[in-house]
């Protein structure tokens, strides 16, 4: 169970940098709707430190 809170959390941290990185203009998708809007940065900078929130406690959890 562990193991798969792990993956989630590392799953949103990627998802979070990839958006944040469309919102910027760094297009892997071509036409994507997300390229250049500003509102990506914010939501995937949250999705990503989420994520990383996330992690930290599953860490430190004993």
């Amino acid at each position: 169970m562990q193991i798969l809170k792990i993956i989630g959390a590392g799953l949103l941290i990627v998802m979070g940098v990839v958006w944040t990185l469309q919102g910027f203009g760094a297009s892997y998708v071509p036409t994507s709707f997300m390229t250049r809007a500003p509102e990506w940065i914010l939501i995937g900078a949250i999705t990503a430190a989420a994520g990383i929130s996330l992690l930290v406690r599953i860490v430190r959890k004993p």
